[in-house]
């Protein structure tokens, strides 16, 4: 009986600071209130940032090093909001460093998984990839995965070619040719649709 009274207690206290962190509120951040006209605008304004052909410009000014067609790219942009009548502040936004710096970090993403793919077909490494491009930092974890993947059905290849438990270089050598030729095939096969 006396261990049922501390439980209802404890209980009690526990519901007792629950109810005090749910009704201060004032720990929390105010979260800002837009109207369905700045949500759209925002809306827009993402995918005008994030327009292949825009993308694919700045990609290749940054590949370049060409500040000025990534100013060219960051002012096509501009013309497009203005078009679009976005509000102010995203046109500001667009328009400005902050803006050309988000541009540019999108760009060098666009760029490392171009390069990705690449070294993916050629079985390359990527180290150098993740030196060149921090900005895909977050994509790191998952290219690795796709890479040991990929090593791992060669090394399968190899394991059936030989007539050994352990592949030898040749069988090694083979099984890669074997996979980048697959890869190769199915990058051509158009894709179609069920219907």
């Amino acid at each position: 009986m006396f261990s049922k009274k501390i439980v209802v207690v404890i209980g009690l206290i526990l519901l007792a600071v629950a109810a005090f962190w749910q009704f201060n509120g004032a720990d929390e951040p105010a979260m800002p209130e837009y109207d369905e006209a700045e949500l759209a605008s925002m809306a827009f304004r993402q995918q005008i940032l994030h327009a292949s052909d825009l993308v694919a410009g700045m990609a290749t000014a940054v590949k370049n090093d060409d500040q000025a067609a990534i100013e060219q790219w960051q002012q096509k942009a501009v013309e497009v909001a203005k078009a679009a009548e976005l509000t102010d502040s995203d046109i500001t936004f667009i328009s400005s460093e902050k803006g050309r710096e988000y541009l540019v970090f999108h760009a060098k993403r666009a760029l490392f998984n171009e390069a990705f793919e690449q070294h993916y077909y050629q079985l390359k490494g990527i180290d150098a990839l993740k030196t060149n491009y921090p900005e895909a930092r977050d994509l790191f974890a998952e290219a690795d995965q796709l890479i040991a993947a990929r090593d791992a059905i060669i090394m399968d290849i190899a394991r059936e070619l030989s007539d050994t438990e352990t592949p030898g270089e040749a069988d090694i050598k083979q099984a890669k040719a074997m996979w980048q030729e697959r890869f190769r095939q199915s990058a051509e096969t158009p894709v179609t649709k069920d219907e």
